[in-house]
């Protein structure tokens, strides 16, 4: 990892801690719980990380390992997670046919993906 990747990084932490300590402060003044008056942007609704998952697979039209999943959700999203969550996540949507399927070890692809029509002679 870049040393402006390991800064971005810890950079969201605080910003995530500091936005959680807002909310308790907040909740405990008996404010409710709306958005914040402090920030310029509107929250979009955050999408799961099966769905940024899912997207990313789309893009890239190949099935991708659960390291390189991790990797481009911090670089593009911004998320962080853990590996075996992850992996953990989309297996069971694999398992249920939801979407993925696990094509190796830790390795996921979109079920409609072109992959799956790939016949090798």
């Amino acid at each position: 990892m870049k040393k402006d990747d390991v800064k971005e990084v810890i950079l969201q932490i605080f910003e995530l801690q500091l936005d959680y300590q807002l909310r308790a402060i907040r909740l405990l003044q008996g404010q409710l719980d709306t958005e914040s008056t402090t920030r310029v942007h509107t929250r979009k609704k955050r999408q799961s990380l099966v769905d940024l998952s899912v997207q990313i697979l789309t893009e890239k039209g190949t099935p991708l390992h659960v390291n390189e999943l991790v990797r481009l959700l911090q670089q593009r999203f911004g998320r962080l997670t853990d590996r075996d969550t992850l992996s953990s996540t989309l297996a069971k949507k694999a398992r249920r046919g939801i979407l993925l399927r696990q094509s190796a070890p830790a390795t996921f692809a979109l079920i409609d993906s072109k992959e799956d029509n790939h016949v090798t002679t």
